[in-house]
């Protein structure tokens, strides 16, 4: 290919095409760009508020919006029915508005240019814009895909993990022969074989980099997207405060955060593109932990035609592609139309596909028969390609650890199955010092250090962190250092933060309850089906019915000073590592001096109350709520500590009560009262018979309820809570993350609703066994 000054390149590999002409001896102007940066710019082109408009007036998706403006193209007067006329009259739309943007000075700046269409798979859509422009410009057409190597081999492999590992095997043959890692890629991936490429390319040590992983998925863009409020710079001043950003890979994902926000600076609100923002964090890939020599993985062979390639996958309907009948326009109507029909872009990439394989000079081919997704076949393009396929296939040069592996599951296979492995005495004869059945599950000390270097020299813990702690130290080590644990974007835990939203706000007189709770659901980032969008909608009513009866238990307190959603931290740091403990009070009810303090949280599931576990660090929930308030307030007395459980099963009218007086009780504070009678009426002046507090009396012999403590009692377990936050932070540091469930009485607390029983492995040995408590005697003498 020839290339000359005022040269526009159109390429769908750009990086690679610059390094190509870069290697020219001569010093070009050439300007580089896709075919979709040509043809929108010749046509027009759509940027955010485009989409924007559409996602609020239409109520469509992103990917919705985008299918839409991309059919904008290619509507013309061929076909007359409601989608054309629809496409047609949205364009007359968008251009009274202002919201598609035309290049007007680019069709004189192609004059005087060659523009030349280099590697591309060109289809009728395509051809539609080269036909117009062949008509004015200088275009030439140019593919260096030539069909010059067509003696290869196909491997069969029964499963992923035999096809991986024998590609393994020859990838480290070709780095012993002198092959630079950087010149080997992985052609094919799909997401089943994420794990497994991770595991054995680990075992035979070959560093490998996926190109997945993204911004959404990333802490510091689920905090970004978390608190995102309407100025944007709040929520920008609260990561830069909250993230060390010295470190490079936390400014990389920082900046990543800038370059979508700064896609939106025209909007007022930044709430209302939430929906936006999120969509670009899932599709904004970040950088891994980068080797400095690593195998890549590439989405095609074009432009890899002289490098070292594995094309793994070789499956019937995987490659190439199989397009369907099922977008915007049926494949009648893109036939009308002009357009390419399913079958015929199926061709294209059929075709396409047949040429970059013959243009590999190193290609290895491989495919599985079977996987945990079904049973797979040799891709259709071997029918005309008629390549060797090879089946047998055995190396264990090069990973003893592996080969110690495979030997195993030879030897499960003959016990449980009966089934003989023709390299099992192979195996055998050099491995059988194997520790088969041979299993521990104690948990194997780590290193302090690494650790801390781990953490970024930096703790953040919760009530549910301790919690986690107390119950099993492993259970923490799974799910708060090594996140195991799956985040639940479940429609439950979306009723929960929407009614502690709302009721955090709802007692500000100028709010609109029903907007408030529409515009929070609208701006949700969760598809709703329509059993939980009529729940939804029945649920509105019974959050009316909350906060009128919470309203109705104000009127009986003098206390008049209110704190909702307050978030307080305590700095516990050791040496040079930052220890935070933290923790979220849906409500703070004070008198005007802050002197009397009464607690209350909301829980829409069954709220636990007993303090009798708290000794072993267990359940320490309505505790963790004193010692922060006190923390913030230290001389503050408390008249109560309790939960409020917002959102009731069905309740069954009895005889004695109507239905409205049971749902008021149901609703009534449940947790522990101050015995100073003087500072229970400034909170509850019905305490008599309460009508505030679930359990609250008095007889002639005093107050007859049971959850009642003294000053020091409280005080005492403010320490006690003090103490177990300091002796989790000691063990914690100290890396001690032993397999420990508790048992208390007959009840094994720390394995209860456990989401790790199949790592641990727990034996018998492993429990804790703890005296059940039947009184709180050891608060009072603590």
């Amino acid at each position: 290919m020839n290339i000359d000054n005022n040269t526009i390149l159109v390429t769908n590999n750009i990086n690679r095409t610059i390094l190509s002409v870069r290697d020219s001896s001569k010093f070009l102007n050439v300007k580089f760009m896709t075919l979709n940066d040509l043809r929108n710019n010749y046509y027009f082109f759509y940027d955010k508020k485009t989409i924007f408009y559409l996602m609020n007036k239409y109520n469509y998706d992103y990917d919705v919006c985008i299918e839409h403006l991309n059919n904008l193209y290619y509507v013309n007067d061929k076909l007359n029915n409601d989608k054309v006329n629809f496409l047609i009259n949205l364009r007359k739309e968008l251009d009274n508005n202002n919201l598609l943007i035309y290049n007007d000075l680019f069709k004189d700046y192609l004059r005087d240019k060659n523009i030349i269409i280099y590697n591309y798979n060109l289809s009728k859509c395509d051809y539609i814009l080269i036909n117009e422009l062949k008509n004015i410009y200088n275009i030439t057409i140019y593919n260096d895909a030539t069909s010059k190597y067509d003696n290869k081999s196909i491997y069969e492999f029964d499963t992923i993990e035999e096809e991986i590992d024998y590609v393994s095997s020859k990838i480290v043959e070709l780095i012993d022969s002198g092959v630079s890692i950087n010149d080997i890629k992985i052609c094919g991936y799909s997401e089943e074989y994420k794990n497994i490429i991770k595991r054995v390319f680990g075992l035979y040590k070959i560093p490998i980099i996926f190109n997945d992983n993204y911004l959404y998925n990333t802490a510091i863009g689920k905090d970004f997207l978390d608190n995102l409020s309407s100025n944007v710079i709040d929520t920008l001043n609260y990561i830069e405060n909250k993230y060390d950003l010295n470190d490079n890979n936390i400014r990389d994902l920082y900046n990543s955060i800038i370059s979508i926000v700064n896609d939106y600076v025209w909007c007022n609100n930044y709430l209302d593109v939430k929906k936006m923002i999120i969509h670009d964090f899932k599709n904004k890939i970040v950088n891994e932990i980068n080797y400095s020599n690593e195998v890549n993985i590439i989405n095609s062979l074009e432009g890899y035609y002289d490098k070292y390639i594995y094309l793994i996958n070789f499956s019937q309907g995987i490659i190439p592609k199989i397009y369907k009948d099922e977008d915007y326009f049926s494949d009648k109507e893109k036939s009308v139309l002009g357009i390419d029909t399913s079958e015929e872009l199926n061709g294209l990439n059929y075709n396409k596909w047949y040429k970059d394989i013959l243009a590999c000079k190193n290609l290895f081919i491989s495919y599985k028969k079977h996987s945990s997704l079904g049973d797979f076949y040799l891709s259709s393009l071997n029918d005309d390609l008629n390549f060797c396929v090879i089946k047998d296939k055995s190396n264990y040069n090069y990973s003893n650890l592996y080969n110690k592996i495979k030997l195993t599951n030879c030897i499960d296979n003959l016990i449980k199955y009966n089934a003989i492995n023709n390299d099992i005495s192979l195996l055998y004869n050099n491995y059988n010092d194997i520790k088969y059945m041979d299993y521990d599950n104690r948990f194997t000390y780590i290193n302090k250090d690494k650790l801390k270097s781990y953490l970024n020299n930096k703790l953040v813990l919760s009530y549910s962190a301790i919690n986690n702690y107390y119950h099993c130290s492993f259970k923490y080590y799974l799910s708060n250092i090594l996140r195991l644990n799956i985040f639940d974007d479940s429609f439950y835990i979306i009723i929960d933060n929407l009614f502690h939203y709302m009721l955090s706000i709802c007692f500000d007189s100028d709010i609109d309850m029903h907007n408030e709770y529409s515009d929070y659901i609208k701006k949700l980032d969760y598809k709703f089906n329509d059993r939980e969008l009529f729940f939804l909608d029945n649920l509105f009513e019974e959050l009316v019915f909350i906060i009128e009866t919470i309203k109705k238990q104000y009127s009986y307190s003098s206390l008049t000073n209110y704190l909702y959603e307050d978030n307080i931290e305590i700095d516990k740091s050791k040496n040079d590592m930052l220890i935070i403990f933290k923790g979220f009070i849906d409500k703070i009810i004070m008198d005007n001096d802050k002197k009397i303090a009464a607690i209350v949280d909301y829980k829409t599931g069954n709220p636990n109350l007993d303090l009798s576990n708290s000794i072993y660090g267990l359940d320490l929930q309505l505790p963790v709520y004193v010692y922060l308030t006190k923390y913030k307030f230290p001389n503050i007395r408390i008249v109560g500590f309790y939960l409020q459980k917002i959102l009731n099963n069905e309740i069954i009218r009895t005889d004695k009560d109507d239905y409205i007086k049971l749902k008021e009780d149901k609703l009534k504070l449940q947790g522990y009262t101050n015995s100073d009678i003087d500072i229970i009426n400034l909170f509850d002046s019905s305490y008599n018979d309460s009508k505030v507090i679930r359990g609250m009396k008095t007889s002639s012999k005093g107050i007859t309820s049971k959850k009642i403590l003294d000053d020091t009692m409280i005080s005492n377990l403010c320490k006690l809570t003090d103490d177990k936050i300091d002796n989790a932070i000691d063990n914690i540091m100290n890396a001690n993350f032993d397999i420990n469930p508790k048992r208390i009485g007959n009840d094994n607390v720390g394995c209860l609703y456990c989401k790790y029983k199949d790592i641990c492995f727990m034996k018998d040995k492993d429990i804790i066994y703890l005296d059940d408590n039947k009184d709180l005697d050891f608060i009072r003498n603590y």
